[in-house]
Parts: C-alpha cells; structure tokens; sequence
C-alpha cells in the first residue's frame, strides 16, 4: 500500500470523524463570517450558514439521499440530524411497498389520443374530488380527499400516498380500508413546505398526483424551484 493511498486514506477518515460533509452544489451561500461557500468545499456540522434568494446549496450528508437547502439561515448538524432522520422514514416506507408488492406496480391504463397530436389522457385513472395547488394554512389544519374508482367492482383497498415534492421521498403512506373511497389528513403535521399526494388501489391503479403547500412557520422548504409549474 503506497504511502499517498495511505495519507488520503487518513485524510477521508479525518473529515468523517470531525462531521464534515462536501459541498456538491452552492450559490449564494456564505458561512456565519461571510466566508463563501464554494463547490468543493467541507462543511462541518458546527457550522450556520446563510444562502441568499436564488440560492441554493447541496451537500453529501450521511444518506444516500444528498440534502439540498433553500434560501435561509440553517445549521448544518441540526440540518442533517433532521435530513438523514427523513430518509430514514423514507426507507421504511419504502420497504413497506415493497412487502406489498406495489413498489414498482404498474397498471395498464386506457388511453385516449388527442387527434392532430401527441398527446394522450390516460382515462380510467382514479379520480380525486381536489385538483389542483391545495394550500394549507397550520400544522391543525385538516385536508379531506374523495375519489372515485372507474372500476366499481373492485372491492380492495387503497393507499394515501405523501411525497416530498422536491426530492421525492415518501413522507407518509397511510393504509385505507376496503370500499372507502375518502380520508382527512393533516399535511402540516409533517413539517414539509411543498408535497405531493395521490391514491394508489391494492391493483396499482392510480390517481394523478397534487400539490400541497404548507404556509405554517414549521413547515420546511427542501429546494429551489417553480412550484407552481404544472406536472400533472
């Protein structure tokens, strides 16, 4: 083993045990002293740091996951205990789909070609009495969604599924009984600013996905973007 494998060996083991985690992305962002965050550097879990608007930072924290901040005031080791707590849900959530086999189901769907286009509607998804951008005003603040199935023979159950919008981890997947067809939840009570939601059947038929925006002072914003932009 060479002597320089060796010293960049001690050098990686040295920044893991001092908790610092490597910039992958940053502008605008500056540490406490005014000190620029560049790409490349390391930051360390002591650290507060301040990215301006229109900015954004991204670093490679103890998950898979990389944490990507918006604009605001953040310390990073009370940013990446909160991150990598996260993904730790997520990864639950999602061996819990995988247990049931829906992880990666999908479901044929009729679909209807717009003449002199090509675009196409998938017909005989689920629908959901809420469209659109659904803004939530407090960590109590209630959202009941109704649907309705095309196929009305079908007798199983369904899943709420809850998503951050901007990294796509599963915040919540909430079983629902057989034969009900509505369910009240409490977006805020997660601490996500933007999400998204939709419902998936037993047989992996599904809704569109929707928007919720959460305005309450605990809620958290993960990353920059035009949240408003249709993706449905």
């Amino acid at each position: 083993m060479s002597l320089r494998f060796i010293t960049i060996l001690l050098c990686l083991i040295s920044v893991a045990a001092l908790g610092q985690y490597e910039v992958l992305e940053a502008k605008k962002v500056k540490k406490q002293n005014g000190e620029k965050v560049k790409k490349r550097d390391f930051l360390s879990k002591t650290d507060t740091i301040f990215i301006a608007e229109k900015g954004h930072l991204t670093l490679d924290v103890e998950s898979a996951m990389h944490m990507k901040l918006a604009p605001g005031i953040y310390h990073i080791g009370s940013e990446s205990t909160r991150h990598n707590e996260w993904y730790g849900t997520h990864l639950e959530l999602t061996k819990q789909l995988k247990r049931k086999g829906m992880i990666m189901c999908k479901f044929k769907y009729k679909t209807l070609v717009v003449p002199g286009s090509d675009r196409h509607y998938e017909i005989d998804r689920i629908e959901l009495d809420q469209k659109g951008l659904v803004n939530i005003q407090s960590d109590t603040s209630a959202l009941t969604i109704s649907w309705v199935n095309p196929d009305y023979t079908y007798k199983g159950g369904y899943h709420l599924v809850v998503r951050d919008f901007y990294n796509n981890g599963f915040i919540d997947i909430i079983e629902i009984g057989e034969e009900i067809d509505s369910i009240t939840f409490y977006p805020g009570m997660y601490g996500h600013k933007h999400m998204y939601y939709n419902i998936i059947a037993d047989d992996c038929r599904a809704s569109l996905r929707y928007k919720i925006q959460v305005n309450s002072p605990n809620a958290y914003s993960h990353q920059r973007t035009n949240f408003l932009k249709p993706d449905n």
